[in-house]
C-alpha cells in the first residue's frame, strides 16, 4: 500500500529547488550572447538568481533601434553602444508587424517614434509612404502591442508620434493607457488621441486639432505632465498645445505667449541667430527642467553672414534656450547643465544624465543620413562619429529601455 501522504521521488524531485546558481558563468554569458536573444529574454536571464544577476553585465543605453523588413515581416533590434551587441525586440514572436496578415496587405512598416521603453510603427500603403493605414505603439519589455488607427484615415502620411502613459487612468502603467500627438500629412496637421478608457483601442478617434493655414512643424515635444505639446515651425515661430482635460475647452494650438504680439519670429533671436535662423533646415525642440531649448543644425556648406563676421560650418550645431524673463527670448547656450540630448531622425528629442562612461555630458548625439551616430560637442559646436572601439553600428533612432531615463524633462 502505497501512502499519499509522501511525496514519490519524482515528485520530491519535481518540488526541489532548481540549482540555477550552479551554472557555469562563462556557460552562462555564453548562452546570453546567443543570436536572437531579445531584450526581454536577456533581463528574464538577470531575474533568475543572484548569481545570475551577477554574471550578466546590466542593460546598458542609448542603443540604436532598426526596423528591418525581411521576406514576409518586419522585425526591430537594438544596438546598446555601451555594450556593443545586438537585443532583438519580440512581441512573443521575433515579427513585429507582418504585412501579410490581416488589413495590412503587403504593407511598409517604418519607425515614427520612440520613447519610455516603446517606439512607435507606422503602417503605410504598399510602395508608397503617403498613406498611412495604421499606428501601432510596441512594448518590447512586455511583449505587448497597442494598434490604433490613423489620423489621417488612410488619406495621408504619418511623420512622427510623441506618448507617455495617461496619468489620468489607472492603472498607470497599464499597456493601453497612453496618450498621443501626431505630426502628419507633411507635418502640417495635428492630432491627438487617448487609448484608454476601456474598448478596443482600435476604435478609438483621433482628434484633429486646427493649424493655422501655411504653418508645417519641423519637431514636436510633449509635457505629458503638464499636458502641452510644443511645436517649432519652419520659420522659427514656437507654438504650444494644451490638451484637453475634464472641463477644460477644445484644444488650439498657439503661439507662446511672449511671441504672440511679433508676427516676424526671428526677432525672438539674439543676433546673430536672427539672421541665421531661416537658414536652418534641421531643427529640433526639447525640455529639460521646465525650460524649452532648440537644437540647429547647418545641413548646407560653410556659410559666411554679412561681412564674414560671422560663419558657419557643415553641420554645425547649435543649442538656444528659451528665457521668458529677457527680449530676445532665444539665445546660444553652451552646455546643458551636465545632461545631453539624443536626436533622431523620426523621433523626438530624449534628454538624459550620463550614466555610462561612453556618453559625455554637455553633448549633441544625432544619426546623419546614412545611419551613423555622431556627436557634437555643445561648447564648440562640432561633430564628429559617435564610433566606438571594435563597434561600427548604425540605426533609424535612439532607444531607451527604461522610463525614467527617457523623459524629455530631465
Amino acid at each position: 500500500m502505497v501512502d499519499s501522504s509522501t511525496p514519490s521521488a519524482s515528485k520530491r524531485h519535481a518540488m526541489a529547488p532548481a540549482p540555477w546558481s550552479d551554472l557555469h558563468s562563462e556557460l552562462l554569458v555564453s548562452i546570453a550572447a546567443t543570436d536572437g536573444v531579445s531584450l526581454r529574454d536577456y533581463a528574464s536571464l538577470r531575474a533568475v538568481c543572484t548569481t545570475w544577476r551577477a554574471a550578466l553585465a546590466p542593460l546598458s543605453y542609448p542603443s540604436l533601434l532598426s526596423l528591418v523588413q525581411g521576406r514576409r515581416s518586419h522585425s526591430a533590434s537594438v544596438f546598446s553602444l555601451p555594450m556593443r551587441r545586438t537585443f532583438h525586440l519580440h512581441t512573443g514572436s521575433s515579427a513585429i508587424v507582418d504585412p501579410e496578415c490581416n488589413f495590412y496587405g503587403r504593407a511598409h512598416a517604418r519607425l515614427v517614434g520612440s520613447g519610455n521603453g516603446r517606439f512607435a510603427i507606422a503602417i503605410d500603403a504598399r510602395g508608397t509612404r503617403s498613406t498611412t493605414l495604421r499606428i501601432i505603439l510596441v512594448d518590447p519589455r512586455a511583449g505587448n502591442m497597442v494598434q490604433l488607427g490613423s489620423p489621417a484615415g488612410g488619406k495621408a502620411s504619418v511623420c512622427k508620434i510623441v506618448f507617455a502613459s495617461n496619468k489620468s487612468l489607472n492603472p498607470r502603467n497599464h499597456n493601453d493607457n497612453w496618450r498621443a500627438v501626431a505630426l502628419y500629412d507633411h507635418n502640417s496637421r495635428v492630432a491627438y488621441i487617448d487609448t484608454g478608457g476601456g474598448g478596443s483601442t482600435e476604435d478609438k478617434k483621433w482628434t484633429t486639432v486646427n493649424v493655422a493655414d501655411g504653418n508645417c512643424y519641423d519637431d514636436m515635444a510633449f509635457n505629458a505632465e503638464g499636458d502641452r505639446a510644443y511645436f517649432l515651425s519652419s520659420c522659427g515661430n514656437v507654438y504650444v498645445l494644451l490638451m484637453p482635460r475634464g472641463g477644460r475647452p477644445a484644444a488650439v494650438i498657439e503661439p507662446l505667449a511672449t511671441l504672440m504680439h511679433d508676427p516676424n519670429p526671428t526677432t525672438a533671436y539674439a543676433a546673430p541667430y536672427d539672421v541665421v535662423s531661416p537658414k536652418m533646415v534641421t531643427k529640433h525642440i526639447f525640455l529639460r527642467q521646465g525650460s524649452l531649448y532648440q537644437v540647429w543644425k547647418n545641413t548646407n556648406a560653410n556659410v559666411k553672414m554679412g561681412s564674414g563676421y560671422f560663419r558657419m560650418s557643415a553641420d554645425e550645431i547649435f543649442v538656444l534656450r528659451y528665457d521668458t524673463e529677457r527680449w530676445p527670448c532665444w539665445d546660444v547656450v553652451k552646455d546643458l547643465g551636465g545632461c545631453s540630448v539624443f536626436l533622431g531622425k523620426s523621433s523626438s528629442p530624449v534628454v538624459v544624465q550620463p550614466v555610462v562612461p561612453e556618453v559625455r555630458a554637455d553633448c549633441v548625439y544625432w544619426i546623419d543620413w546614412l545611419g551613423v551616430p555622431m556627436v557634437c560637442d555643445i561648447a564648440t559646436g562640432a561633430s564628429k562619429p559617435w564610433v566606438l572601439p571594435n563597434c561600427m553600428c548604425k540605426g533609424d533612432c535612439w532607444y531607451f529601455g527604461h522610463d525614467d531615463t527617457t523623459s524629455i524633462d530631465v
